[in-house]
């Protein structure tokens, strides 16, 4: 038996309904079911009522993320179903009241009681988890007749908002994230690519490392700023390279340093140099949690500069690398702005 869980009242008012959309069982091997989408004839008037009702059945949260956490999905689900434009989003509210109600009637409230009540096509039960700065949110969506058909999807997004006093802000991350696992349940990787507001127009996007950036003048001895220190100066050039590719790309998922480190840390490796190639065993941690892209940077003194480069690069399960692209450019001036300046280009031309 599922119990509902309660919740704080609380509910958006969902205001994009235009398209139509029906669930459809696409069965596999596995006894799966995709929910899948379809527009609207023109001049249909059958929008409100033929739109597929949502209905998250559980949440459940991993031990250092907050209990608010489960207010902030109710919200972030109905923002990111109202987005796709595609689907009627049944809040924590009116599922509680119908639970309560079929109490009150001693029938037990259970996710299919409910979800039959409510006229739910899909049951979504939801786990939300973090890692360093990483937000994972994986959900499990159960369809077709009596709810016996499923699929899931995972969605990933960056932790990058603080209040005043330091403090995580949930919000906006657990939208985006909510949205990438929904291109998952859907199978529609252009499901938001039409949202109303940019912000939501959000898409799949690869895990990447920025697992090294080597900075060498052994053969050419230097005073430049870059090459003096390079524990501090090689965490430098990663968090450059994260800053510069997080603007722009949609690709990928940019993972920061404390993100990549906590994963070494959860795996007992520690004592990781920034300054050095990983080795396999470090490599075969990051695929073994889905981080499965990586970049890695060199900055080597030249009789006329240095030269930068920069290698983006698939990592296999077994900890090796192949090699997808790399570019190279010259440095001139030998100060920290013009370090960050040139390998801040570079990379957003590595990732085009």
């Amino acid at each position: 038996m599922i119990f509902i869980h309660n919740s704080i009242l609380y509910m958006l008012r969902l205001t994009f309904i235009l398209l139509l959309i029906i669930i459809v069982p696409a069965m596999s091997k596995q006894d799966t079911v995709k929910i899948h989408t379809e527009s609207l004839a023109p001049g249909s008037q059958k929008k409100d009522t033929t739109l597929a009702r949502i209905m998250i059945a559980e949440i459940i949260h991993g031990k250092d993320i907050p209990n608010s956490i489960i207010r902030k999905t109710d919200a972030a689900m109905a923002i990111a179903l109202g987005a796709a434009d595609k689907f009627i989003y049944v809040s924590l509210k009116e599922r509680d009241s119908i639970a309560k109600k079929l109490k009150d009637a001693n029938i037990d409230p259970t996710a299919f009681s409910v979800g039959q009540q409510l006229k739910a096509e899909a049951l979504f039960f939801l786990r939300v988890d973090k890692l360093g700065n990483l937000l994972r949110v994986e959900i499990s969506a159960k369809a077709g007749k009596d709810y016996n058909q499923s699929v899931s999807g995972i969605g990933l997004a960056m932790l990058r908002y603080r209040d005043s006093l330091g403090t995580i802000v949930y919000d906006p991350t657990l939208v985006e994230a909510i949205q990438r696992a929904m291109c998952q349940v859907t199978g529609d990787s252009l499901l938001y690519q039409k949202a109303e507001s940019p912000e939501y127009q959000v898409a799949p996007a690869e895990p990447l490392c920025f697992i090294s950036f080597q900075l060498e003048d052994t053969q050419i001895k230097s005073l430049w700023p870059i090459f003096q220190g390079k524990e501090v100066n090689s965490f430098y050039a990663l968090e450059v390279l994260f800053e510069a590719a997080s603007l722009q790309q949609k690709k990928y998922l940019p993972i920061d340093q404390v993100t990549r480190d906590s994963v070494y840390v959860l795996k007992g490796l520690r004592g990781t140099e920034n300054f050095n190639l990983p080795n396999k065993e470090e490599l075969s941690l990051l695929y073994s949690v889905g981080f499965a892209y990586c970049i890695n940077g060199k900055c080597k003194k030249t009789l006329e500069g240095a030269d930068i480069s920069l290698t983006l690069q698939q990592i296999k399960p077994d900890g090796t690398l192949i090699k997808i692209k790399k570019l190279t450019a010259g440095l001139s001036e030998d100060t920290l702005e013009a370090f960050k300046k040139t390998t801040s280009a570079l990379v957003k031309k590595l990732l085009q």
